[in-house]
């Protein structure tokens, strides 16, 4: 009976010597990240500002810098294109046609940390300012590498349709 009972004492006191000596229990549920609407919001307010510049500059890569990796855009007329690769190959269309700027303007914003959503007008710009085409937008916004950056965009104009000549 005193094997037993000695065998449980010392199970027990090193249970208790290595409780002590060990480190803190970690939570297995991670802190909860702060989401704030409004901070997304002026991460989408700079990133616009900044968007149509390239344009202006004819930088391609700055341009698509804010897009995420895997990003798309849909253009009016043209088919979904995917990737920075094909991103920058549209913008450099555009510059070549000679697009000098866009001014994108937030109508509302939605959503939360797993993606935002917005909707909105833009303006396109060519040599001198001149207004060449306006339309709306949605964007889905994605945090990347600590950034908001737009994850799908498409837009269509408002111009009306040409008529086909006779």
């Amino acid at each position: 009976m005193c094997k037993p009972f000695f065998l449980l004492l010392i199970i027990a006191g090193g249970t208790f010597l290595y409780s002590c000596n060990s480190e803190p229990a970690k939570s297995e549920n991670p802190p909860a990240s702060t989401f704030s609407l409004d901070s997304v919001k002026a991460a989408i307010a700079a990133s616009n500002a900044s968007f149509g510049n390239g344009f202006s500059t004819g930088d391609s890569v700055a341009f698509a810098s804010h897009y995420t990796t895997d990003g798309c855009i849909s253009p009016s007329n043209f088919p979904k294109m995917c990737g920075r690769a094909a991103i920058m190959s549209y913008f450099n269309g555009g510059y070549q046609m000679g697009i000098r700027g866009i001014r994108l303007t937030t109508d509302e914003v939605t959503g939360g940390k797993e993606g935002v959503i917005e909707t909105g007008r833009y303006e396109v710009f060519a040599d001198k300012n001149i207004s060449i085409d306006k339309g709306k937008f949605v964007v889905v916004w994605k945090e990347e590498g600590g950034a908001w950056k737009m994850h799908r965009d498409i837009w269509n104009t408002d111009l009306p349709m040409a008529t086909p000549a006779k």
